[in-house]
């Protein structure tokens, strides 16, 4: 292979090292074959094996036979986050695949966040997908807990949030950081204690009372170690980058700020980082434009905002509050398309036939007028004809955009395209933050006219840079494991339903259709969902299976994450104007700055992080409201079955309660897991996944997490077995 003219400097070597191994599985090489491949100079390889040997002890590349350097899957090893169970088992997330489970005893000392290196293990006769043994913990994660101070006699403990198998944490000094009984409090326990049954720690902060919401979302904030305030330098930085929007940014930009635009975004969203136009052209053609925050302009590659942005990965949402990826004077300031403010944008304009199929793309790096911003409410209620306040302009574009949208969908679906229909929770805050409801998010089209255009911008971008053959962050969604499909086809029939065609595209649209509108139609989602592999950021040239595409990545959102960010600045060294050569050049120099491999795991982990974060916090407040709903019967429908007791989803809260097995009714009760059922010995009733029953509210834990119910009637719960 000839030697890359602007092969990277040895600390960039990473990326291109596995790269070239992963191109090439069928033929390894030790550490001076794989130099002379890649064309490392002589006087560079003694740099180069020493970037190989941290590589391998950090679990990046692994020894195969005769010591040829392979990827860790390929010698049955893996490296990912460790997530711990409160009964002593565990899995570890791996981007991009399905996470593999650590059984009892094979942790090996693993805490929840570790990064651990782990080897693969045969499969298990009951449980599907990896199975995985930990071999080596790579970094420790910082031991942070949260939990509430209490006074127990003489003793003052903190009782864990979330906690079952280390409830109470010994406090010496209970006066520090000024806490009193009640607050909530984030504890770091001291290591040589942690092996008693009540470790001891020390209080190194104070969130406040636990009754108080915004308190309640600052504890998961801290229990998942997601940063929230910036340092002074970050500050300072966004403030002097703020200051660069002038008359002079606007230079040789394209002028849009007499072109229509519009911003649909959620009632309470914070930012607004897209914008379209909708342009009719002649003989039924359709111009579309999606106009993209320029972040790329204002936080420059490798700078405090850059590093800062980096380490946080994403943006996080919570009920009311939000953990931005940049400041807000950049965030919310002049980086959102706020209306009737001239903002910088990069513009991706896809000209459609009447079928749907894209005739033409072109990219600019701009600047745009937002016309108004719009809620999806208002896009619904205006499409229905009831649009007072609106000009006809901006309902004129609504309607084109609906058209357009519902085509692009339409020859979407066509494709392949999976269209899960899942209930989102909504958690409605009074004026002082306290919950005073909850029910499923609004889905209306206006959300869906939203979503294909960014889809479709997003794939230009992503065929594009492939085209230029400029190395990019992808977002990746692996095909479901063939274990996990026969998994779900078992499940699946267990209900009453049959796989058509297997756990393909063409198979699962047609289950789809076959249940919707129906009472399993939740059930068969989720089961859906379980099944499906998690998307991630990787560089590697791999499509997206449920979107049905062969070339897709994210641009459309830099302001909340960093993936789209890198893009930016990738098709930003293509806008670049002289030729060819030179643009590579300047997409390779960017390109270079990261591992893009490594940045790919790392935003995959952050958004993961932010996910399970804001998946806890709608928990605790959905419990919040449950709590006033002791003793009120309500209609659930199970949604998973365990051995001891089924999950039940409460209606219309959304919130999931545990139904224990010992309160179904008086029978024995035998647990199927192959086919996700419980039958009663005696009665033959059937308890399974998709079911429907009336259920009272009876108990809600928030120290353990956990809402209890129990079955509404007196009498064993199921429906009669054939």
């Amino acid at each position: 292979m000839p030697r890359d003219p602007y092969c990277p400097p040895a600390r960039k070597w990473r990326q291109t090292i596995v790269q070239y191994i992963a191109g090439r599985p069928d033929r390894p090489l030790k550490a001076r074959g794989l130099a002379r491949e890649l064309g490392i100079p002589t006087d560079a390889y003694r740099e180069f094996r020493d970037l190989v040997r941290e590589m391998l002890r950090d679990g990046a590349l692994a020894l195969g036979p005769g010591r040829t350097l392979v990827l860790p899957e390929r010698a049955g090893k893996l490296v990912g986050v460790f997530r711990a169970h409160p009964r002593q088992f565990g899995f570890i997330e791996c981007p991009g695949k399905p996470d593999a489970y650590v059984p009892r005893g094979r942790t090996h000392g693993a805490r929840e966040g570790d990064t651990v290196a782990a080897r693969l293990l045969p499969p298990g006769r009951q449980r599907i997908g990896p199975r995985a043994e930990v071999t080596r913990i790579i970094e420790r994660a910082p031991l942070r807990w949260v939990g509430v101070l209490e006074q127990l006699g003489r003793d003052w403990v903190v009782r864990l949030q979330g906690a079952r198998s280390t409830p109470l944490v010994r406090i010496e000094d209970p006066t520090a950081k000024s806490a009193r009984p009640g607050d909530l409090v984030v504890v770091e326990p001291l290591e040589h204690t942690l092996s008693a049954r009540s470790p001891q720690g020390v209080i190194v902060e104070k969130l406040g009372p636990h009754s108080d919401t915004h308190t309640k979302i600052l504890a998961v904030i801290r229990r998942h170690g997601i940063p929230d305030r910036f340092p002074p330098e970050v500050r300072r930085a966004a403030q002097r980058a703020a200051g660069h929007l002038d008359s002079k940014a606007f230079d040789g930009r394209e002028d849009l700020r007499g072109l229509l635009t519009i911003t649909i975004d959620p009632a309470d969203a914070r930012d607004f980082d897209d914008a379209i136009s909708i342009e009719p052209l002649a003989g039924g053609k359709t111009r579309l434009g999606v106009h993209i925050a320029d972040v790329a302009y204002f936080v420059k590659p490798d700078g405090p905002l850059d590093r800062e942005a980096r380490v946080r990965g994403n943006s996080a949402y919570f009920p009311g509050f939000v953990v931005p990826m940049l400041p807000e004077v950049l965030s919310n300031g002049v980086c959102s398309l706020q209306p009737g403010e001239p903002r910088l944008t990069k513009s991706a304009f896809l000209t459609y036939d009447r079928k749907a199929r894209v005739t033409d793309t072109r990219f600019a790096n701009s600047v745009i007028c937002s016309h108004t911003r719009l809620t999806y409410e208002q896009v619904t209620a205006a499409l229905a004809g009831q649009g007072a306040g609106l000009d006809r302009e901006a309902v004129a574009l609504l309607q084109h955009a609906e058209k357009l949208a519902r085509r692009i969908r339409a020859a979407r679906l066509a494709d392949g395209m999976i269209a899960l229909t899942l209930p989102e929770v909504e958690i409605r805050l009074d004026q002082q933050g306290r919950v005073v409801d909850a029910g499923p998010a609004d889905t209306s089209f206006s959300h869906t006219i939203i979503e294909m255009f960014m889809v479709a911008a997003n794939e230009a971008v992503c065929r594009l840079l492939a085209g230029e053959g400029i190395p990019h962050l992808r977002r990746i969604h692996p095909e479901p494991e063939p274990r996990e499909a026969r998994r779900s086809a078992q499940l699946l029939a267990g209900i009453g339903c049959r796989l058509p065609r297997g756990l393909d595209r063409e198979g699962i649209g047609m289950l789809l259709d076959r249940v919707r509108g129906k009472p399993e139609e939740t059930v068969v989602n989720y089961l859906l969902l379980r099944a499906l592999p998690q998307a991630a950021y990787s560089p590697n040239h791999q499509g997206h299976f449920a979107l049905a595409s062969d070339d897709y990545c994210h641009f459309t959102s830099p302001i909340r994450r960093y993936p789209d960010l890198v893009n930016h600045r990738l098709l930003d060294a293509y806008l670049r104007r002289g030729p060819a050569r030179s643009r590579r050049r300047h997409a390779a120099d960017v390109e270079s700055q990261f591992d893009l491999a490594e940045l790919g795991r790392h935003t995959s982990s952050t958004e993961r992080r932010a996910e399970r974060a804001e998946r806890d916090a709608k928990k605790l407040l959905l419990l919040e409201l449950m709590r006033s709903k002791l003793g009120e019967t309500l209609t659930g429908i199970i949604t998973g079955v365990t051995s001891f007791g089924v999950f039940v989803q409460v209606r219309p809260y959304l919130a999931e309660g545990l139904l224990r097995v010992g309160d179904f009714g008086p029978d024995v009760w035998r647990y199927d897991k192959m086919n996700g059922l419980f039958v009663g010995r005696g009665s033959r009733r059937v308890v399974r996944l998709g079911q429907q029953l009336k259920v009272v509210v009876a108990a809600v834990d928030e120290f353990r997490e956990e809402l209890a119910l129990v079955p509404a009637d007196s009498g064993p719960i199921g429906t009669a077995r054939p």
